[in-house]
């Protein structure tokens, strides 16, 4: 395949070198060259303001430089297959890994000339701009360095064309930026991967395991596909991480609050955090009947951003115009989840052509969960502290009356045979601890569970039952009193301040987790 480059007008003889010396580095690009480099024909105007004018038979690549380097050879690989899986392998990966060696901006494109209506200076500037910036398919990661430097990285991928494009901006990048730049390879690619996998998977833990100190955030940005578009939306810094991810089968939203790392507990408290909510996610995914592979996103994308912390810390700077101080001890910690605040919901695409006879009865999906903590008082010494979680389900579908057997419901009344099923679930657990000249007079946990089900029976299409079936469950929990308790059977002879100082305390932190299950949280 011919390579033309589009810099502007040259003689004949000259235009036929340069080709020559252009030839495609990678093994692929050379094949696709040496099949078409008889098929143009090439006929160039003598002064600068006369567009080149090509009459094209096959198709033929153009080059934004020269394309004698590594990421040039990457880009020809990849552009000979199809599929953004294959268009955007290790891409990601290899812009990021160049700042070992290079800090400076770098752009490169390719694109496919299939007509000699595209063969024009102006046609190649636009149809390389729409690469970098509207491409069809495009992921853009922009990262501020501590220092106050900016780096902009573009992939793009159409159906004519492939551009990567790194911009470096207000500043210059030290060593110690480089360094963790190209840290950043293996998240970005892995983020890229999951992206543009079949279903989509959001694998973005990568994206925060970087130094703050150093890279103060991370932003990924990502618009896949013009029929059924997935969109994502990725931020990151010291105080606030988020995603937000749209596409066919609905859309995942989530956002952590991390300013308040005084609440952050251990690691191994955060895990048991971590697994307990994943398990209740899973469980609302069940009884919800949503989907598998939108419910695998939130559960990538919550455990993501609830990973990673960083270091925590022991003192919390209350907000305001005269902000207060507050010390929290481990005996505060002890009796909180060990995560950072959060909100996250998932909801699915309502589908209302499950039943062409009931159209008003639609397949939905929707699951909130939260987390917020809050710490008021004078000072340390008169201290409150609350933490609430809750979480909400409400879903509808439909489920055949035979196990098994795939639901067919058409107008036709002998297909009407089916339960139709509406699901509104709650829980909430509220810690509540407080603080009086220093000594801990008040501690404990309430916590409720709220199922309803409504099923709806249907043969041939006439309304056989209708049926609803609530349960609830409220507990309180004295965590004070189970404080007391390992003081007076464990360290009767001090004083209970300084068994709560000094001493190894009981595990309060899985007492507080919040329970959707009513049966579980009545057993537990």
């Amino acid at each position: 395949m011919t390579v033309i480059s589009s810099a502007g007008n040259q003689a004949l003889n000259t235009l036929v070198t340069t080709t020559k010396s252009l030839t495609a580095v990678s093994s692929a690009a050379s094949q696709q060259q040496a099949s078409t480099a008889q098929s143009a024909a090439v006929i160039i105007g003598q002064t600068d303001t006369t567009s080149p004018v090509y009459t094209i038979t096959k198709p033929v690549l153009v080059w934004e430089r020269s394309s004698s380097d590594l990421m040039s050879s990457k880009l020809a690989s990849n552009f000979s297959n199809a599929g953004n899986a294959s268009r955007f392998a290790g891409l990601g990966a290899a812009l990021l890994e160049r700042f070992t060696t290079d800090g400076s901006s770098y752009s490169q494109s390719v694109i496919k000339q299939t007509s000699a209506s595209q063969a024009t200076a102006a046609a190649n500037v636009a149809a390389r701009s729409q690469l970098h910036t509207k491409a069809d398919n495009q992921i853009n990661l922009s990262i501020k360095t501590a220092s106050g430097a900016r780096v902009d990285i573009t992939l793009g991928s159409g159906d004519d064309g492939l551009g990567v494009q790194v911009n470096v901006s207000k500043g210059t990048l030290s060593d110690a930026d480089r360094k963790a730049l190209a840290g950043l390879a293996e998240g970005f690619q892995k983020a890229i991967d999951g992206l543009t996998a079949q279903p989509p998977k959001l694998d973005l833990s990568g994206l925060t395991k970087f130094d703050s100190s150093v890279l103060s955030s991370v932003d990924l940005h990502a618009t896949l596909g013009t029929t059924h578009t997935q969109t994502l939306d990725f931020h990151a810094d010291a105080n606030t991480r988020s995603v937000k991810s749209t596409g066919i089968a609905g859309t995942v939203d989530i956002s952590v609050d991390m300013s308040k790392r005084a609440l952050l507990g251990t690691e191994n408290q955060q895990k048991q955090a971590l697994n307990s909510y994943l398990k209740q996610i899973n469980s609302a995914g069940n009884r919800g009947n949503a989907d598998d592979s939108l419910m695998t996103m939130f559960k990538e994308a919550f455990t993501a951003l609830n990973s990673n912390y960083g270091d925590t810390a022991t003192t919390y700077k209350s907000r305001g115009s005269e902000p207060v101080y507050f010390s929290l001890t481990k005996t505060d910690k002890n009796m909180m989840t060990g995560l950072a605040d959060f909100t996250a919901s998932v909801t699915q695409t309502p589908v209302s052509s499950t039943n062409p006879m009931r159209p008003d009865e639609t397949d939905t999906f929707s699951y909130q969960v939260s987390q917020a903590s809050t710490i008021t008082g004078t000072n340390t010494q008169d201290r409150n502290i609350t933490q609430k979680q809750q979480s909400h389900l409400v879903a509808s579908y439909h489920e055949s009356l035979t196990p098994g057997l795939k639901l067919n419901l058409t107008s036709d009344r002998n297909s009407q045979n089916y339960l139709y099923y509406q699901i509104d679930d709650t829980a909430e657990s509220t810690t509540s601890v407080q603080y009086h000249k220093g000594a801990l007079v008040s501690a404990s946990v309430d916590q409720s569970a709220t199922n309803s089900t409504h099923i709806q029976k249907y043969v041939k299409g006439a309304l056989e039952s209708d049926i609803t079936t609530p349960e609830i469950t409220s507990k309180t929990t004295d965590l004070l009193g189970k404080l007391q308790s390992a003081w007076e059977n464990n360290a009767p002879r001090m004083s209970f301040r300084d068994y709560l100082d000094h001493q190894t305390l009981p595990d309060l932190s899985g007492m507080v987790l919040m329970e959707s299950d009513p049966a579980v949280l009545k057993n537990h």
